[in-house]
């Protein structure tokens, strides 16, 4: 007893005040969305720019063809982009694929990259290497796994007004049937959209909190001003919103394309232990956005107060738990319900929702937990091993 206050009820007390914090940062921040978006009125400018279009990739035979198809074909003049890909020593048909595609109009730079065991983060690497060998004055990013629109290239450059100097994008899962597809895959995909409703939603307050390598931009000259990889290389994964937090650090524009025109498809994953890696390697970053924004950490930590207390309050009163559960889901779905149709999501798509809801109470926790120790996969390699290195890796 503490000042005739049991220990049992202090604790319920202090989870409660936790859950409130959640409640109150989701309530207030769902309110400014639907008044950003409300408000939100893009600018356009009309000047065409260079652009580098780079990826990194690893064993991604299966899946490059579709990408190079889509890329060599877009609606920008081809003599206005090139495209780098940064082969990460793949072992599979990789080269074949990248050199049946060197006269197709479009200029097309095949880099071998090595020593992929000798760094932290292979991706960074040869990012890195490629962005090095650009000339273009935008450099646009995506992965080997996506398929991109024929206009994507016409509407990133789109966004760059003289003052913009990163522009995030928008990946969604290529779901072909959405009433066969396995309840991973709609899980994913609604997850996916259900998380970027909201981020897209700082976005039209001026904050720029996360981004996604699958679909961004960014001016060449950018990159190089805030030294390019160098404070971020020794962290494993975050060469998309790590990169984007050290320009923001620096007064440097972010915004938002919300035109479904420069929406990027990516393949679904093809298990849960994927997905969960995945998810995993995404929350790790959420430590280090102390450092890199503090507000956005504490956002976070809020809301994490809210999914994980939810929880725990089970084990003191499962009607207080029902009750917050159902205030939750009366609050997700005005917001959901105001924002959806921005990003594909059917009403169709909609009704997944309380599926999703048991799924990523459960699944958001267990995640964050495994990133925050960093316990996942990337690229082959694990945070904190080193595999014949000399390089510290000081995640």
């Amino acid at each position: 007893m503490i000042m005739g206050i049991s220990i049992h009820n202090l604790i319920f007390a202090t989870i409660l005040v936790l859950i409130s914090t959640g409640f109150v940062t989701y309530i207030l921040f769902s309110i400014r969305f639907y008044r950003g978006f409300k408000n939100y009125k893009p600018v356009y400018s009309y000047k065409k720019r260079t652009v580098s279009i780079v990826m990194a990739c690893r064993n991604e035979a299966p899946n490059l063809g579709k990408l190079l198809t889509s890329l060599i074909n877009q609606s920008y003049p081809k003599e206005m982009y090139e495209i780098i890909i940064a082969d990460d020593d793949s072992t599979d048909g990789t080269s074949s694929i990248i050199e049946s595609f060197a006269d197709k109009g479009v200029k097309i730079t095949h880099l071998k990259v090595k020593g992929r065991d000798e760094v932290v983060s292979p991706k960074k690497n040869a990012l890195e290497k490629a962005i090095n060998a650009t000339s273009g004055e935008i450099i646009l990013t995506t992965d080997a796994d996506c398929i991109v629109p024929i206009t994507w290239i016409e509407s990133m450059i789109a966004m760059f007004t003289d003052e913009v100097t990163m522009v995030a994008g928008y990946s969604r899962t290529l779901i072909q049937d959405w009433d066969k597809a396995s309840i991973l895959h709609k899980y994913e995909h609604f997850d996916f959209a259900a998380t970027y409703m909201v981020m897209s939603g700082g976005y039209t307050l001026g904050k720029s909190w996360a981004c996604i390598g699958q679909n961004l931009a960014y001016r060449r000259a950018a990159f190089f001003e805030v030294g390019g990889f160098d404070s971020i290389r020794h962290l494993i994964s975050g060469d998309d919103v790590n990169l984007m937090q050290l320009m923001r650090r620096r007064g440097m524009k972010i915004i938002f394309n919300f035109d479904p025109k420069s929406f990027v498809y990516t393949y679904p994953v093809k298990s849960w232990k994927q997905l969960v890696n995945q998810r995993s390697r995404w929350a790790s970053n959420m430590k280090y956005q102390l450092k890199f924004n503090s507000e956005f950490f504490f956002i976070l930590l809020s809301m994490s107060f809210m999914y994980w207390g939810s929880l725990i309050v089970l084990f003191f009163s499962w009607k207080i738990a029902l009750a917050i559960l159902i205030l939750r889901v009366i609050f997700e779905n005005v917001f959901f319900g105001n924002t959806r149709s921005r990003f594909g999501v059917t009403r169709k798509m909609a009704m997944f929702y309380p599926i999703w809801i048991v799924i990523q109470t459960f699944f958001l926790v267990f995640t964050m937990v495994l990133g925050q120790f960093n316990l996942f996969e990337w690229y082959g390699k694990r945070p904190y091993q080193k595999r014949g290195s000399n390089v510290p890796e000081r995640v």
